[in-house]
């Protein structure tokens, strides 16, 4: 059975209130459970997420957003319950947040790979909208939400540009656009983009927003059959950091392509790559 998790979070919500909890533990869950909606998607259903690794790229987000893992568990226990809850009712048959927790003190992880191999993953999916959509990510460095909402009034082809509004740090920036993400933008819109009646640069068949799993569904698969291994499109993000942080790009561009309001915020998307490190020791000279 489909449901919405915004319907899920309605039912689940009453059931709190009919067994007697606490307004403030209801209110409180409703925000959590608001901001599950704000960063996966508000047309999201319970079936979206049937395990840990779709439900990494909310963790990721709240990581982004500096939460601590105090506050991540306690976001991840309100959706366990939402979930336990929901196979209670016969909703769905899986808990993705089963037993799931982030270690006080994780570190973000470190194995961001390198632009060239995401763009050999990338390359591989068939779909012009997915791949361009996610190349478009690995060349600007801009959020999923950012690329899922960006209307084609936005794309400044004549200038090579894209205008941002209102990203998630609450300011709006241009991000130029180099030569390969132009001709493979231009390509997209010409000829690739789907012909329907919605002002999105990718719009989904109905013409709304695409989901963030259906992106990092196909992202996933694709990576698992070339690496090996799953990455979810937050990683672009970091890959593109990473390699123009290793380019010379100095930290505060660095943070306004990115939308930061702190350039520390920019320093935990960098995750400069072994080699450079023994080269930057190799340089020291004593003698």
């Amino acid at each position: 059975m489909m449901i919405r998790i915004d319907e899920a979070v309605k039912r689940h919500l009453h059931f709190l209130r009919m067994t007697g909890k606490a307004q403030n533990t209801i209110d409180q869950a409703d925000y959590k459970f608001n901001r599950f909606l704000e960063l996966m998607g508000p047309d999201s259903h319970l079936d979206d997420f049937k395990t840990r690794q779709d439900v990494m790229p909310y963790i990721d987000a709240l990581r982004d957003k500096q939460c601590q893992p105090v506050t991540i568990n306690n976001y991840l226990s309100a959706l366990r319950g939402l979930y336990d809850w929901a196979i209670a009712e016969h909703l769905v048959t899986h808990n993705p947040f089963h037993q799931l927790r982030v270690k006080v003190n994780e570190p973000l992880p470190q194995d961001v790979p390198s632009p060239r191999t995401i763009l050999t993953i990338i390359d591989t999916i068939d779909v012009p909208l997915y791949r361009t959509f996610l190349t478009l990510q690995l060349h600007t460095g801009m959020r999923i939400n950012e690329v899922r909402t960006l209307e084609l009034g936005d794309v400044d082809m004549t200038e090579r540009r894209i205008h941002i509004r209102e990203s998630k740090a609450g300011k709006t920036r241009t991000v130029p656009l180099n030569d390969m993400i132009y001709a493979i933008m231009q390509t997209y819109l010409e000829e690739e983009r789907r012909r329907v009646d919605s002002p999105l640069v990718f719009p989904s068949l109905r013409a709304g927003t695409i989901c963030k799993t259906t992106i990092n569904s196909h992202l996933t698969r694709a990576a698992a059959e070339v690496i090996g291994h799953k990455i979810t499109s937050h990683k672009l993000r970091h890959a593109f950091t990473t390699h123009l942080y290793e380019q010379g790009v100095m930290e505060t561009t660095l943070s306004e392509l990115l939308g930061h309001r702190e350039p520390k915020t920019t320093r935990r998307y960098i995750r400069v790559q072994e080699n450079h490190l023994r080269d930057a020791v190799g340089r020291l000279r004593l003698d």
